[in-house]
């Protein structure tokens, strides 16, 4: 029996976008699916109405991924190993991207399933599009460390790299801790450092800025409980 594949779903990053997030061909397949993986249901079940989902709900199979890993992998895959297609939908943006939905994916390719990912939105990439930093050569580090000695000596090394090997430094933040964490970058950085924030992307709010610590520091900021991306270059750019 032939098994059913793997759809990875990008959800929205804004709640007011609805589908002007993504491809017609992406609405369409997510609608003929009834079988979904997700962080957590409720989420799920908001976004896929959100963007029209035609289904009734009391119809639909959404199984929550733990994201510590003490999941059931093969329950979760049942329905693949059965023929039929299932989603993948992030909590925000795209699957398996500071998302923990690589341990399935990885998984299925083990079990033989199909792998489809869907064209959606993207903070990371959003961000480094319209950062005007390197993207050529760029490293996401996730979340940075929460204890203050080892922060400050980790934003000190991503600075170092950015110069010496002209690489863009991606992170983020749980959105409550966004201010301490620019405390410190704007503290500790150089004022020559180049750094971009990124919030509310794709949201009527949304607010992209790259400009020198230096300037940071005179024009001041609070992002609050923004979702942001944060991004830093102190090398030099190549045509």
């Amino acid at each position: 029996m032939k098994k059913g594949r793997l759809i990875l779903i990008p959800s929205a990053l804004a709640e007011s976008n609805g589908t002007a997030q993504f491809p017609q061909h992406t609405l369409e397949v997510t609608f003929q699916l009834i079988h979904f993986i997700t962080e957590r249901a409720k989420t799920a079940r908001h976004f896929l109405k959100s963007i029209g989902y035609p289904h009734p709900f009391d119809g639909v199979e959404v199984m929550e991924l733990n994201k510590h890993g003490e999941d059931n992998l093969n329950e979760l895959l049942q329905f693949c190993e059965q023929g039929i297609d299932t989603g993948l939908i992030s909590e925000a943006g795209v699957p398996g991207v500071a998302d923990p939905g690589g341990i399935i994916v990885r998984e299925a390719y083990r079990k033989g399933i199909e792998i489809v990912p869907l064209i959606g939105p993207s903070s990371l990439l959003l961000a480094l599009m319209a950062s005007g930093m390197n993207g050529q050569n760029f490293h996401f580090h996730g979340y940075l460390p929460r204890e203050e000695a080892d922060l400050i000596k980790k934003i000190k090394t991503l600075e170092l790299h950015s110069k010496q090997d002209d690489v863009t430094q991606m992170f983020i933040e749980t959105p409550y801790r966004n201010d301490k964490l620019l405390a410190a970058l704007l503290k500790h950085l150089a004022p020559q450092t180049d750094m971009c924030i990124a919030a509310n992307l794709t949201a009527p709010n949304q607010s992209i800025v790259t400009k020198s610590v230096e300037l940071w520091k005179k024009s001041g900021i609070i992002l609050g409980k923004k979702p942001a991306v944060f991004l830093l270059f102190s090398g030099k750019l190549h045509s």
